[in-house]
């Protein structure tokens, strides 16, 4: 081969290498994940084709935004069309974690706002996976559902970290643990609230739940941490707040922890337990406690409940320690360490070192026995947006396949083309 023919292959096998470079950056978007989602029919269709819900999934949602949520008929189904710009519930399905913007702050700002329900941990609109294991919402604010805010009837467990529930002043009740399984009394649906804040609700009336939060079974565990309640008024529009006005009902164990109830209208106590076990540590309550009891009320056993005597629980801390922060591990010292000395070193170093300035950005009365379907009827059918699929069988990848498969031709044709010059 000559020099100059050489030269000439080497020049076109540089330039092929560019082409191929070029491609490989601008690989399709299945490849490289979506930033993120503004419209939940994206969710939902990335869902539509998880099989193997055991292998976690991350859906960050776009921030800055306020989406609008639909309304449903009985059956389930949005009524809206979806060139409305209204958006579903967001699904909760198993190993799922939707966060706002890519903090999960809610300073990233993503209000979900009205429609009927905001979280769908049901099989109503034809999410039929077993359980809500490992579910994660981190950083939204939910404002005034009609329904619910989270409706969800599987065992599982779902934690919400740094979220806000406002303005619920005509919904039957905003958190809904609706799970009972007469045939598997060992499973539960655990509920945990980290961070979290329920601000300015109201007790809309005849037909709501008589609480915020209210957990329909002993098979419900509510856990909340560091968490605030203010100013909700859960007397309004009741006819019987001695008895029936709470902020959190449970059936089911129920432990709260470094929270705080400030300034909250209540008539019975901010919190009630029915036959179940209850955990309080470092709580705070000021101006907010009820007539049966100053901050919360065990019902035992069903004696004291039909003699409506509870044991009363305490809110123990003086202050809401939701807003202290603990000591510094280590004391500072009074004063330097060593005199200054007004002589120099005798020797200076040899590579002296100056420390880089730091960047300017920061690092990142209850119903005695529980309904099996809660407040809205399950529909008879699926609804017709999309069908998931039976978590049963493993996913098999087929998106990245055609894509691995799309290279090989690609890169073959290269190879073949060089070779034919």
């Amino acid at each position: 081969m000559t020099g100059t023919k050489l030269k000439h292959h080497q020049l076109l096998w540089n330039d092929i290498s560019s082409l191929f470079l070029l491609w490989l950056i601008n690989l399709p978007s299945q490849v490289v994940a979506q930033s993120c989602f503004d419209n939940f029919y994206d969710i939902y269709q990335r869902e539509s084709i998880v099989t193997d819900t055991t292998f976690p999934r991350l859906y960050t949602v776009c921030p800055r935004t306020i989406y609008e949520i639909a309304t449903l008929d009985f059956n389930g189904n949005i009524k809206e069309p979806v060139e409305s710009g209204v958006q579903p519930p967001l699904p909760l399905r198993a190993n799922m974690t939707i966060r706002c913007g890519d903090l999960g702050a809610r300073d990233s700002l993503c209000w979900l706002a009205g429609g009927d329900i905001h979280m769908d941990g049901t099989a109503v609109r034809g999410i039929n996976d077993e359980t809500v294991e490992g579910v994660s919402i981190e950083g939204f604010v939910f404002i005034g559902a009609r329904r619910h805010s989270l409706w969800a009837t599987k065992p599982g467990d779902i934690t919400f970290k740094d979220c806000e529930w406002r303005e619920f002043v005509s919904s039957q009740v905003p958190i809904m643990l609706d799970y009972y399984d007469a045939n598997s009394p060992s499973s539960k649906l655990v509920a945990t609230f980290e961070d979290c804040e329920f601000k300015d609700n109201r007790y809309f009336g005849m037909g709501s739940m008589n609480s915020l939060i209210y957990g329909n079974s002993a098979q419900n565990t509510i856990i909340v941490k560091q968490s605030l309640f203010q100013y909700n008024d859960m007397i309004i529009n009741n006819t019987r707040p001695d008895t029936h006005s709470f902020i959190i009902e449970s059936l089911g164990p129920t432990s709260v922890e470094n929270s705080c109830f400030q300034d909250n209208l209540v008539g019975a106590s901010d919190i009630v337990v029915f036959g179940s076990s209850f955990e309080s540590s470092t709580n705070h309550a000021s101006n907010s406690s009820g007539s049966l009891c100053s901050f919360s009320s065990v019902f035992q056993n069903i004696q004291q409940f039909d003699a409506f005597t509870p044991d009363c629980v305490e809110a123990t801390s003086d202050a809401c320690a939701r807003y202290v922060t603990g000591p510094p591990s280590i004391a500072p010292s009074e004063g330097p360490t060593a005199v200054a000395s007004d002589a120099p070193s005798f020797s200076p170093t040899n590579g002296p070192t100056i420390t880089p300035y730091p960047t300017g950005l920061a690092s990142d009365s209850p119903s005695l026995s529980p309904s099996t379907l809660g407040d809205v009827v399950a529909s008879s059918e699926s609804p017709v947006e999309f069908t998931f699929p039976d978590t049963s069988v493993p996913a098999a990848g087929s998106t990245l396949s055609s894509i691995g498969k799309a290279t090989s031709i690609f890169c073959m044709s290269i190879i073949l083309c060089y070779l034919c010059i």
